[in-house]
């Protein structure tokens, strides 16, 4: 997945105007951690220091969406055995397991009634490696349009200042 995002290769839809807004085009983007190189579908956090509002919102933000899928992945971790070390298979075969995966934990949830999932406090994804070009000034400017509709109103959360 990782070298399709970086090369241009990964089926993102096109780019649309944020909601609330009439424009520019953005770009769909995966979040990540500091671990990878930003690219113009990958974003990253701003380096934690000298941060104006801006950008200590957009951090908190998009913190707050990558450990929602940490924890997404978390629970299938816990459930389904195959997730929890590297699965040695071809690509296409790992891009079904996962899917699978999903499907049977969503299936087994709603024969379950289970409202609410513990996520361990300690659990965190590890072993992620690095690769890929290194940020450019256009993919900067990018993630700096992405936090300044954090802070208009149409972008904003009514909590987010109080964690800021």
């Amino acid at each position: 997945m990782g070298w399709s995002v970086y090369n241009n290769q990964f089926d993102f839809p096109p780019p649309e105007p944020m909601p609330g807004t009439n424009g520019p085009p953005l770009p769909y983007v995966l979040v990540a951690d500091e671990a990878f190189k930003m690219s113009g579908n990958l974003i990253k956090p701003y380096s934690s220091r000298g941060l104006d509002v801006t950008k200590r919102t957009f951090n908190y933000r998009l913190t707050r969406a990558r450990k929602m899928v940490e924890c997404t992945f978390d629970i299938l971790v816990s459930k389904w055995r195959v997730f929890s070390k590297p699965i040695q298979l071809k690509m296409e075969t790992v891009d079904e397991v996962v899917k699978c995966g999903v499907v049977l934990h969503n299936f087994l949830r709603s024969k379950e009634h289970i409202l609410r999932e513990q996520i361990p406090e300690d659990s965190k994804m590890t072993s992620i490696t690095t690769f890929g070009p290194r940020s450019t000034v256009a993919v900067a400017a990018m993630r700096d349009s992405f936090a300044a509709y954090f802070c208009l109103d149409a972008g904003r959360l009514d909590w987010q200042d109080h964690y800021i």
